[in-house]
């Protein structure tokens, strides 16, 4: 079967790029999907002019008007906005708004099926194994496989190099005393190092979780559960909101962060999470995923238009992308290992600075990790971790060689 592009994953990042193809082109589509579309049981935050941008807001399950960031060892922070520019979503729900408009336009072909391998044909283009036995033939892929990272792992593609490995649970039966704030919470030895978040709900429901971060895709769930656990039972105040809560179900899953430098290669392009684009310094992974899957339509678009394939034209996506995003992320990454690799107490110090902040101000922090750093403070920041990581791996390999030189003795 031939198409002239292929999506994988039905995703917020594959159904935008689908939209965009439906709607402003004639182009023929296959979206493979092997669950079903928005099968990810999570509940993002985002901002409500993301929702409002892309026609989302019957998916919105929480509005909020307060941001609260809270340590475990006591400090607080609390910014109050005007109107309610944080809402969370509800991942399925807007993953079907996304599929009834792409799927209208009468050129998208949403196949239950997964796609098992990918080589390069002999005349150019792509040929695609699927689970069903079906050969599939595209001279373009969009890869929105999420933490699968298909095309990646298939062709060796550069990948993120960290991980946020998330669980959490939907709750009910929590009295939380102000529907309208949202929290995270900061990062701790004993509940996650990637931090933790509470979200109210619509319905009395809520949103409850917290990350443990890695250099490996692999979940870590006994880990991270224990973590959980041990939050929802001794994190107060909150451990009295939950103590009559009931669980709905899990949210469990893993974030890749901290992208590889170029999301595109000759017929292939990476989006949402498949290219590790959540952000780095709040793991927000929406407003990347839609807008990455729209800017990867468009080029898909021009790519069909010139009969050009290659990373050169499909490069309409990388510098769309870059235009907005490239400064703030290579920020990111630069400081992603100093600045999660903080003791809890160093962020529950930080917190009474995080205070000093205007609500306008927390918000851009949240959005674009502001405030850009220059050149030589990032690199001076992350200098000096290396050197006293380096220094700490020094002092316990001798602590070790001690050891077992008493063990000898």
């Amino acid at each position: 079967m031939q198409y002239d592009v292929v999506i994988i994953g039905a995703g917020l990042a594959g159904l935008s790029a689908a939209e965009v193809l439906s709607t402003a082109s004639e182009l023929s589509v296959a979206l493979f999907e092997k669950r079903h579309v928005g099968s990810n049981r999570t509940t993002p935050m985002t901002f409500v002019d993301v929702v409002e941008r892309f026609g989302l807001q019957e998916s919105v399950q929480g509005t909020y008007n307060r941001f609260t960031f809270d340590s475990p060892l006591g400090n607080k922070s609390s910014h109050p906005f005007d109107g309610n520019p944080l809402v969370a979503l509800h991942y399925r729900k807007a993953c079907e708004i996304l599929q009834e408009r792409a799927l209208a336009g009468g050129n998208l072909s949403l196949l239950k099926d997964n796609v098992t391998g990918i080589k390069r044909g002999r005349e150019g283009g792509w040929k695609l194994s699927t689970g069903s036995g079906e050969r599939i033939q595209t001279p373009l892929v969009i890869d929105a496989s999420g933490k699968a990272m298909l095309t990646s792992r298939w062709l060796d593609l550069p990948r993120p190099t960290m991980y946020s490995h998330s669980f959490g649970q939907l709750l009910k039966n929590c009295p939380v005393p102000d529907p309208e704030e949202v929290y995270f919470l900061a990062p701790s030895d004993d509940y996650g190092d990637g931090g933790g978040w509470i979200y109210p709900l619509d319905d009395g429901l809520v949103s409850f979780g917290y990350a443990t971060l890695g250099d490996n895709v692999a979940f870590p769930g006994k880990l991270a559960k224990a973590r959980y656990d041990a939050a929802f039972r001794e994190f107060e105040p909150y451990a009295n909101w939950f103590k009559d809560a009931e669980v709905v179900h899990n949210e469990a899953g893993s974030i890749p962060i901290c992208p590889p430098n170029r999301m595109v290669n000759d017929g292939v392009m990476r989006v949402g999470d498949a290219a590790g684009l959540a952000t780095i310094w709040s793991c927000m992974g929406s407003e990347p995923a839609l807008l990455s899957g729209k800017l990867a339509g468009e080029a898909a678009i021009i790519a069909h238009s010139q009969n050009d394939f290659s990373t050169k034209t499909l490069n309409h996506y990388q510098s769309g992308w870059d235009a907005d995003y490239k400064r703030i992320y290579q920020q990111g990454k630069w400081l992603a290992v100093p600045s999660w690799g903080q003791s809890a107490e160093s962020w529950n110090s930080q917190i009474p600075r995080v205070q000093d902040l205007t609500s306008e101000q927390m918000l851009m922090r949240l959005r674009t990790n502001w405030p850009q750093l220059p050149w030589w403070q990032i690199f001076l920041l992350a200098g000096y971790d290396l050197l006293g990581r380096t220094r700490r791996g020094i002092v316990e390999k001798l602590r070790a060689l001690m050891k077992e030189k008493d063990t000898v003795e």
